[in-house]
């Protein structure tokens, strides 16, 4: 029975979790009338609905926050160590990729957790955030690297005696 909970728990390798973007006003700026951004992300029941949904959920005269929800945060084995680093890090993040949209303003379209995969989306100029990770998604990922990485030994590379190894010549 415990070794059934055990196998359940990890073949769970997608958590729901919305996204919570700020649009406010800027005054004063020549070259901007209003900012966006990621303010942070809610973890949600896990579920398999896939349908994005987008609603204001707070606003007054200068700023709104919009709810986007049906992301799924996805854990992936070859991301593994990418994840481990992150947990380990002094503020463990998630990381929303947006790209800007005309009509929406800024418009999330992937939620991760890995560095690496974030990094790849800031190298082709779109827009990145990272915000704290929910203690819930924390204890389902730190589950899922406990389960399934093994951080290898740092190896110390070997000298190379170029001297000896061309044939030292006095």
């Amino acid at each position: 029975m415990i070794h059934e909970a055990k196998a359940s728990e990890e073949q769970v390798t997608r958590h729901q979790i919305s996204v919570v973007v700020e649009r406010r006003l800027v005054e004063g700026s020549r070259w901007e009338t209003e900012h966006s951004e990621v303010v942070g992300v809610i973890s949600g029941r896990d579920s398999t609905d896939e349908e994005f949904e987008v609603k204001r959920i707070h606003g007054d005269n200068n700023s709104a926050q919009y709810l986007w929800s049906g992301f799924f945060l996805e854990l992936f084995q070859d991301d593994a160590e990418s994840y481990y680093f992150n947990l380990r890090g002094d503020e463990p993040k998630v990381f929303v990729i947006c790209r800007r949209d005309d009509e929406d303003g800024l418009k999330p379209f992937l939620v991760t957790l890995s560095y690496d995969e974030a990094s790849s989306y800031m190298e082709v100029e779109d827009d990145v955030f990272s915000v704290p990770i929910p203690q819930d998604v924390y204890e389902w990922v730190e589950r899922y690297v406990v389960n399934n990485y093994e951080p290898q030994p740092l190896k110390k590379r070997k000298r190379i005696k170029w001297v000896e190894e061309a044939g030292r010549r006095d």
